[in-house]
């Protein structure tokens, strides 16, 4: 939220009032308020380290390292980032393991 000019090479510029409204978000539901196993474990992954993709965190990398690389290229699933492709509650914060989709579907 800090360079929203720069946003990943694209400019995500919003109203001051938008982007207070999206950071007041942020914070409240930030992994460091949640009491979800898996927001310490993911929090707890990054070691310190400026990591902002979920899926550069150590958590993640060892979560889903059974699963085929050619996976996440595949037209239903896009790339690591879309979640919610495998996860169908990841919207309510929730990664539950009988909530996730068999990736046998994908291949």
């Amino acid at each position: 939220m800090g360079d929203l000019a720069n946003h990943f090479g694209d400019d995500a510029s919003l109203e001051p009032e938008d982007e207070k409204t999206i950071l007041d978000f942020l914070v409240q539901y930030s992994a460091e308020k949640s009491t979800k196993e898996a927001s310490y474990k993911i929090l707890k992954s990054q070691e310190n380290k400026d990591i902002i993709a979920i899926t550069q965190t150590t958590f993640w990398k060892n979560e889903h390292k059974s699963i085929p690389k050619e996976v996440f290229f595949k037209k239903d699933v896009k790339s690591k980032a879309n979640c919610k492709a495998c996860h169908s509650d990841i919207e309510k914060g929730l990664i539950e393991d009988d909530k996730i989709k068999n990736i046998s579907s994908f291949m």
